[in-house]
C-alpha cells in the first residue's frame, strides 16, 4: 500500500458510520501497514483507542519483548509532545495518523528524543519509505525489522529517507571495504535504534566487513562488534540477491553450528544458504541423520541434483528420491522413520566399494536368527572371505540389519538399514562435507549421476580443511578474544576432548 494508498484507505475508515466499526477499520488499516513494514511481526488489537495511557496495538515477535503502539490523530507538536510525555516510559510507538511536519520531542543531531528512552514517533510516510525501500534494496527490510522493535525517535519521510539509503549504502560499503559508506551507516544506525537492535545491525555490518576480508579491528564504528550473527540478520542474509563469493561465506559461517542454520526461518531453499553450507561443510557438524523416499513434487524439475533445505526446523538435503536430514542427536531428527527390511550382503558391499568406505562390523538377520561379525580389531571386514562364506549359509531372506563404517580411519559411523538412519557411535559427530557423501552412499542406492551430483555439492570439502573435533565432542563456547591458542577449534565454539 502506498501512501496514497494509505490515505484513501485511512480516511475511508474515519468515514464509516457507526464509531465502533471505524475504531476496528483504523486499527485494521495500521495494523496492515505495520505487519508490511515487518513481515515477522504479529500484530494484536485491544479494545482501547486514543487512550492516554492504554496501547491500541501490540506487537510482538518470538524471543522478543512486546512493544505498544499508540495511534494519534491530533498531530500538533504541544498535543504529541504531551501524549508522549504521558506514556514514554513504555518506549512506545507513537502512531501518528496524520503527517508530522515538526518534531515535537526536541531536536538533537539524530531527531531523537530529548530524554534517554526508548520512544519512537513515526507517521505513516515514515512507514512508506521503509517499506518500498526494501523491494529496491532488500537489505533495508533488516533495519525496518528493527524499526518496530526497537527504533526511536523521529521516523518521518525524511528520516526514513535517509535511513533506507545510508543502510543500503552502509551493506554495499561493507562489502566494498569503504569505511565511509559504512561509518555513515553506523551513524545513522546508532542514533534511531535502542541498544540491542544497535547492536545486532553492527554486528551484522561488522560481520559482512569481515567477510569480505576486513579486519575486526579496523571496522569503522564501536569496536565491540564482534559476535555470531544473530538469527533475524543470518536469515535476511540468506534472503537477499545471491552473492557469489566463497570466501565471503566461508567467513561468515566460521561461527556458526548446525543447530544455528537448523533455527533459521527461511521460505525457501535459497541461493545464499547454498553458498553458506557449501563453504562450511567442515565445520558444520551432526551426530545423525535419516533419510525419506518421496516422489518428486508436481511441477518439479527432472534432474539429479541435491539442494540444501531447511524443513521441521533441520537441515536437510533434498535430493531427486529421497530427503536426507541431519540434526546434532539422535532425538533431533523430527521425522519418522520409513521402515524397511534391510539390505542384502551384497548390495552392502557394492555400496561400500563405491565410496571407498571401511566397515568394520555388521549384522545380519533372518526372520529366525541373527549374526554379528566383526574382527578383533575392527578392521575392514567388506572383502574377508569368512564373511562371504558365512552369507552363504543364510537364505536368501537374510538382510544386513545394521553396519558400522569407519570415517577417518576411527570413527564409527552406524548404519541402521530399515530405518535408513546413520548416527555416530557415542558422542560422535562428523563434518557434513563427510557425513552427506557417505551416509547417502550407504543408506540409499544411487545412480552415477546422483553420486556425481553430491560429490559437486561437496567439492570444496576437502579432509585436509576439517577441524580435529570429530569425536568424543563436547561443545564448548570460548571467548573469541581471549588469546587462547587453541582458536581453530575455538572459532566454531567446540574442543576435542
Amino acid at each position: 500500500m502506498t501512501v496514497t494508498d494509505f490515505s484513501s484507505a485511512l480516511h475511508a475508515a474515519f468515514e464509516a458510520p457507526d464509531p465502533r466499526e471505524a475504531v476496528n477499520r483504523i486499527k485494521n488499516v495500521v495494523a496492515h501497514e505495520l505487519s508490511q513494514t515487518d513481515t515477522r511481526a504479529t500484530v494484536k488489537k485491544t479494545d482501547f483507542f486514543n487512550h492516554s495511557f492504554a496501547p491500541d496495538l501490540v506487537l510482538s515477535w518470538p524471543n522478543e519483548r512486546e512493544r505498544f503502539v499508540f495511534l494519534k490523530s491530533d498531530t500538533r507538536p504541544a498535543v504529541l509532545r504531551d501524549d508522549v510525555e504521558a506514556i514514554r516510559k513504555h518506549d512506545p510507538i507513537v502512531f501518528a495518523l496524520d503527517p508530522v511536519n515538526e518534531n515535537p520531542l526536541g531536536s538533537d543531531e539524530y531527531s531523537g528524543p530529548s530524554r534517554e528512552d526508548d520512544t519512537l514517533l513515526a507517521d505513516s510516510r515514515g512507514m512508506e519509505v521503509l517499506i518500498q525501500s526494501r523491494y529496491s534494496e532488500p537489505v533495508v527490510g533488516l533495519a525496518s525489522s528493527a524499526v518496530l522493535q526497537g527504533g526511536r525517535g523521529l521516523l518521518t519521510e525524511r528520516e526514513a529517507e535517509a535511513m533506507a539509503s545510508s543502510v543500503a549504502a552502509g551493506f554495499s560499503g561493507a562489502q566494498r571495504l569503504d569505511s565511509g559508506a559504512t561509518a555513515a551507516a553506523v551513524a545513522q544506525i546508532s542514533g534511531h535504534f535502542d541498544q540491542r537492535r544497535t547492536s545486532r545491525l553492527l554486528r551484522f555490518l561488522g560481520a559482512v566487513w569481515v567477510g569480505s576480508g576486513g579486519s575486526a579491528s579496523n571496522f569503522p564504528g564501536e569496536q565491540d562488534v564482534a559476535g555470531d550473527l544473530d538469527g533475524t540478520a543470518l536469515e535476511f542474509l540468506m534472503e537477499l540477491p545471491p552473492i557469489d563469493d566463497f570466501e565471503f561465506w566461508r567467513r561468515i559461517g566460521r561461527p556458526l553450528t548446525l543447530e544455528a542454520i537448523s533455527h533459521l526461518r527461511l521460505e525457501d531453499d535459497s541461493e545464499n544458504l547454498q553458498y553458506l553450507v557449501g563453504s562450511n561443510l567442515d565445520i558444520l557438524h551432526a551426530r545423525a541423520c535419516r533419510i525419506i523416499e518421496h516422489q518428486q513434487e508436481l511441477g518439479e524439475d527432472e534432474n539429479s541434483s541435491f539442494r540444501w533445505k531447511l524443513e521441521r526446523e533441520m537441515l536437510c538435503l533434498r535430493g531427486p528420491r529421497s530427503t536426507t536430514y541431519f540434526a546434532g542427536k539422535v532425538d533431533e531428527l523430527k521425522v519418522e522413520a520409513q521402515e524397511g527390511d534391510g539390505i542384502s550382503l551384497q548390495e552392502l558391499l557394492r555400496r561400500a566399494e563405491q565410496r571407498r568406505v571401511p566397515i568394520s562390523e555388521l549384522e545380519l538377520a533372518t526372520p529366525t536368527r541373527t549374526v554379528s561379525y566383526a574382527t578383533v580389531n575392527r578392521d575392514d571386514v567388506s572383502h574377508d572371505e569368512e564373511l562371504l562364506k558365512l552369507s552363504k549359509t543364510f537364505s536368501s531372506t537374510a538382510y544386513v540389519q545394521t553396519a558400522v563404517a569407519s570415517l577417518f580411519g576411527s570413527r564409527p559411523l552406524v548404519c541402521d538399514f530399515p530405518n535408513r538412519t546413520g548416527k555416530g557411535r557415542t558422542a560422535a559427530k562428523f563434518p557434513l562435507g563427510t557425513f552427506a557423501p557417505v551416509a547417502l552412499s550407504l543408506l540409499t542406492s544411487l545412480t552415477d549421476e546422483e553420486r556425481r551430483a553430491i560429490d559437486q555439492l561437496t567439492r570444496h570439502y576437502s579432509e585436509e580443511q576439517r577441524q580435529p573435533a570429530l569425536f568424543e565432542i563436547n561443545e564448548i563456547r570460548i571467548d573469541q578474544t581471549s588469546g587462547d591458542p587453541r582458536s581453530e577449534a575455538s572459532d566454531r565454539g567446540e574442543l576435542e576432548i
